[in-house]
């Protein structure tokens, strides 16, 4: 486990620091709506169609069709998020609302049948109140930050069929302040962990493809900083998922579509009952959460090659209700109300067969979470909404 923290250190460090001051807000929990820019302007598909080269952080065995490559990207993300505390409003991103997060991928193709690759991104959760009051909590702040590495390989297994296995690493650092004045811990901390992920994409009919992935819930270390207020001793795991796509692609046109399960409540600091319905102390297996639920997502994108320059993208997608609204009083500190999305995007080919810029723009639509629960959760309404601005180089050799 150390040489993996030396490795995402490093890693993190070739990266520009940028990982260490930006921060994704996301649409699923602390998942983001997409990965990759192309992706991103199909409403976040990507489970059955490959784009570029963070296609192994959607489907490991979608590595295999992008080709020798490799992607850089970078997200603007604005954030307008908060709660309501006994009627007050209180705005989670008075302190910043505007982060920088990057995104990178390379793919090697090793012989006709098989590739590796390597997928990088950045995700979380967090606010940020200044000098406000909110629900006893002083100036409460958080940041959850991850990023999270895919390590692919795909192998053409039948013509038109592709499996992948992707180790999936992780390394995360979580600042809560704020929490003192409730008498419990806050500060930061850090861990690393590991899981694994699996794929499969196959064309059954001339143009359309069928895929589905599995991935693993991401073990990480314990926060010892917050043992004694996060559940299981300071445990942040990120959760397993798993899903299912399609993509069709008649003449210019490709219309594709994600369904995605995120188990949430497999996590106990995430997914158990929150303060006031949790039936043991901050710190224990049963200890206060966050009241997550598990979550299913879908999808649905276009794209269409407008010439030989330009292909153009939009997409939708929803999720069901992350937050439960019985539990909503932790959710100050990551107000996750949020769950749907609309995107556009585009990209430029600047040479023929081996350069490429692309963008998108998401609209996380506002939405709030009322607080029926018992005290203080009851007092707790969330709100979150977000813009996000894509853009990224693509090169291939």
């Amino acid at each position: 486990m150390h040489s993996i923290n030396r490795l995402l250190q490093r890693l993190m460090f070739a990266f520009g620091g940028l990982l260490v001051a930006g921060l994704t807000f996301a649409t699923q929990g602390s998942f983001p709506h997409g990965n990759g820019v192309k992706a991103e302007g199909m409403g976040g598909v990507g489970i059955a169609l490959a784009q570029d080269s963070m296609a192994g952080a959607n489907n490991p065995a979608g590595m295999l069709l992008v080709g020798a490559r490799a992607d850089l990207g970078l997200v603007f993300l604005k954030t307008d998020e908060g709660a309501r505390f006994a009627g007050t409003v209180h705005d989670g991103s008075s302190e910043k609302s505007l982060y920088i997060i990057p995104q990178l991928g390379f793919n090697y193709v090793l012989g006709a049948d098989t590739s590796l690759g390597l997928s990088i991104g950045g995700s979380g959760v967090g606010s940020a109140y200044g000098n406000q009051n909110v629900g006893g909590m002083q100036s409460p702040e958080s940041e959850l930050k991850q990023m999270i590495g895919t390590i692919s390989l795909a192998h053409r297994v039948a013509p038109g069929h592709s499996l992948g296995v992707g180790l999936v690493l992780a390394y995360q650092r979580l600042a809560l302040h704020g929490t003192a004045s409730l008498g419990l811990p806050d500060g930061h901390d850090s861990s690393t962990g590991a899981g694994l992920s699996l794929g499969w994409i196959g064309e059954v009919a001339p143009g359309l493809s069928l895929a589905a992935t599995y991935a693993s819930k991401v073990r990480m270390g314990k926060l010892d900083q917050f043992k004694n207020l996060l559940a299981d001793g300071g445990t942040m795991d990120i959760p397993a998922h798993y899903g299912a796509g399609f993509s069709y692609v008649f003449g210019a046109t490709t219309i594709a579509g994600d369904l995605m399960r995120i188990e949430w409540n497999d996590v106990s600091s995430l997914g158990n009952p929150g303060v006031g319905s949790a039936t043991g102390a901050p710190g224990s297996a049963n200890g206060p959460g966050f009241g997550w639920q598990n979550q299913t997502v879908w999808r649905i994108g276009i794209s269409h090659r407008l010439n030989e320059a330009w292909t153009l993208r939009a997409g939708y997608g929803d999720g069901s209700q992350i937050p439960n609204s019985r539990d909503t009083y932790l959710g100050i500190l990551a107000p996750a109300a949020n769950h749907v999305h609309a995107t556009l995007g585009a990209s430029w080919e600047l040479s023929k067969g081996s350069s490429e810029v692309s963008l998108a723009y998401a609209r996380s639509f506002k939405d709030e979470i009322k607080g029926d629960g018992p005290m203080p959760n009851g007092a707790t309404d969330l709100y979150m909404g977000q813009h996000w601005l894509s853009i990224s180089y693509g090169m291939r050799f």
